[in-house]
């Protein structure tokens, strides 16, 4: 693929396929995996009409190759300004909500059965199954690693001014596992302990986002795991999808009818539902918590179409520290996957997350028609030994 507009997109956005010089490759690189780099436009970031000296990083456009990054007589060259470009990556901004159709009943959408709101998300989603060619189509998936891959060639040839200023976030670290879930119902909720109990066998503490004006939640199970050592986050106000599309005045009026479930765990996180994102909704949550876990590294899964912040490790962006999460352990359910084939479909993700730094975040929910389940438990406990191996 060379430089696209795909549909979803910001109009001014170029998404081009990128390639690196072998010898600047690390050793995490990936030949079959995608590698794309959104391309700011000129009011984000104004870039080099050319770039002196040897080509390290390089862009396939359709009117040719264009050098993104070189070096001459050891002096590194970058074509658009770094801060400029890493924010309107990990920001997002090359990126185009579409709100569904959905979002807009009279009525919550949570009336519909589960099993029947499984079968039309996978009707939903299946424009955006990943292709066999995983490579070739943006966003790559699971692996899309274009952006950490430029990261890191800049970090490398530029160390006394490292991308954000700050080397270690830049190069890679201990990837750290976090296990994350969300209750979007009560039906949830009878699974969560038997999850719970399977990750604490592991060692493993967990962070559970539960909705705050929804169906009420089991404050017996909630508070069983905080005894535990686990987590309590918000999952938005009660699930209808509608949160992220609102004004910054009815999302504080939603998240301000939250506080008595904010105040009794002293929730610093938060998730929105479906994965639904604005930067309305992120400069108002803020206010509200100190962590986010809305983000996905490449994210084929939200329904208001793909993109991802294309990062695997935490960043702080507008005030709010954003987490990626980069194992949604559910989704291939949707494009024909079966429970058994989970870990494995995930496992060449966890080495390359190993491999580079990124974090380890995983997502699944306690519900009967996702993870709610025996089958899915046992995939479950199977890619915990992995994660703890």
């Amino acid at each position: 693929m060379s430089s696209a507009e795909p549909s979803g997109f910001d109009r001014t956005a170029r998404i081009c396929r990128i390639d690196v010089e072998p010898a600047y490759r690390p050793d995490w690189f990936d030949p079959d995996a995608g590698a794309h780099v959104p391309l700011p436009p000129g009011d984000v970031a104004a870039g080099r009409a050319t770039l002196p000296g040897r080509s390290l990083v390089w862009a396939e456009t359709d009117a040719g190759r264009i050098s993104l990054l070189s070096q001459e007589a050891g002096e590194p060259y970058i074509r658009y300004d770094w801060p400029s470009w890493k924010r309107y990556v990990l920001g997002e901004q090359y990126r185009t909500l579409a709100r569904p159709l959905y979002t807009r009943l009279p009525f919550h959408y949570h009336r519909v059965p589960g099993p029947v709101r499984r079968v039309i998300a996978k009707l939903l989603l299946a424009q955006q199954t990943p292709t066999g060619r995983t490579g070739r189509a943006f966003p790559g998936f699971p692996i899309e690693q274009g952006f950490e891959l430029l990261a890191h060639v800049w970090a490398r040839v530029n160390p006394d001014e490292p991308p954000d200023n700050a080397n270690k976030s830049d190069l890679p670290s201990q990837s750290a596992v976090v296990l994350t879930h969300d209750v979007d119902t009560a039906e949830g909720f009878p699974w969560v302990q038997r999850t719970a109990k399977i990750e604490l066998a592991h060692g493993l503490p967990s962070v559970w986002h539960v909705v705050g004006r929804g169906d009420p939640p089991d404050y017996a199970v909630l508070d069983w795991l905080v005894e535990r050592g686990c987590t309590i986050g918000l999952h938005g106000y009660n699930h209808d999808n509608k949160l992220a599309f609102l004004p910054a005045d009815q999302i504080r009026r939603r998240l301000d009818a939250c506080r008595p479930l904010i105040k009794r765990y002293d929730i610093q996180c938060f998730r929105s539902p479906s994965w639904f994102r604005s930067d309305t909704l992120f400069d108002v949550v803020k206010d509200y918590v100190t962590v986010d876990y809305s983000r996905l590294d490449t994210d084929r899964s939200c329904p208001g179409g793909i993109g991802g912040c294309l990062w695997t490790k935490p960043f702080t962006l507008g005030g709010l520290t954003h987490v990626p999460t980069t194992i949604p352990f559910e989704d291939p359910l949707y494009w024909g996957h079966d429970a058994e084939q989970l870990v494995n479909f995930w496992r060449p993700k966890i080495d390359w997350l190993r491999g580079c730094g990124g974090g380890i975040v995983v997502n699944t929910h306690p519900e009967p028609q996702f993870s709610g389940n025996a089958r899915m438990l046992r995939a479950y406990d199977q890619l915990l030994d992995v994660l703890a191996s």
